[in-house]
């Protein structure tokens, strides 16, 4: 069950030295590639707008590393003027046999009065929303690119999975998200990752200072 495996996420530190297997890794280097991968985009915002996810916009902010837009971005125009934002982008399904890690980044734009919310949660394998546990809406930073992790151990839950980052609120308080070095890797063996806490989402990031 998917809530078990939610219950046993835990915030991370210290990062483990052995190398570990990918079982996804995007750098969104071309988004029109993504549903031949296995990714789904899902726009399910009422009433949608004019576009779901696309192709990172440098002259927003650049990509974290790679080409300047080497990233995946949405905005306030998932939904029309007045709307409420649900836009999904979720993963190709991966195995939690030997426990995984989940990392990603995410900045939003700067614009005064505007701020934006993304949600994120795990399936058993199923692309329908309403088969995901997501946690509470968190708010993306502004200043500059942020890393968030969280780890499901290994044997807290059997079979497949699938990730979803929910792009939320309300399309005329928000402004423009980007999401860059996605990946999903086994927990590597022996595991020597520091555990710092446990929480129903665990998930930890890490600010990157800008580059003056």
């Amino acid at each position: 069950m998917i809530k078990k495996a939610l219950a046993a996420l835990v915030m991370s530190g210290m990062m483990a030295s052995a190398q570990a297997g990918f079982l996804v890794k995007e750098g969104f280097d071309d988004v029109s590639t993504l549903a031949g991968k296995g990714w789904v985009m899902n726009n399910a915002s009422t009433p949608p707008g004019s576009i779901g996810w696309f192709q990172g916009d440098e002259s927003q902010f650049r990509a974290l590393s790679g080409a300047p837009n080497s990233y995946i971005a949405a905005n306030f125009n998932s939904a029309e003027m007045g709307g409420s934002l649900d836009n999904w982008l979720i993963t190709p399904e991966f195995s939690l046999a030997e426990g995984v890690i989940v990392s990603f980044w995410m900045r939003a734009a700067a614009a005064d009065g505007y701020s934006d919310q993304v949600s994120f949660g795990f399936s058993d394998g199923s692309t329908d929303l309403s088969a995901f546990v997501m946690m509470a809406p968190t708010t993306v930073s502004t200043d500059g690119w942020v890393h968030y992790q969280a780890r499901i151990e290994k044997g807290a839950i059997s079979g497949n999975a699938r990730f979803a980052l929910q792009y939320t609120g309300e399309a005329d308080l928000s402004n423009y998200i980007g999401l860059d070095r996605f990946a999903v890797s086994e927990i590597p063996e022996p595991s020597s990752m520091l555990i710092l806490g446990a929480g129903a989402m665990g998930l930890v990031a890490a600010r990157r200072r800008k580059r003056g």
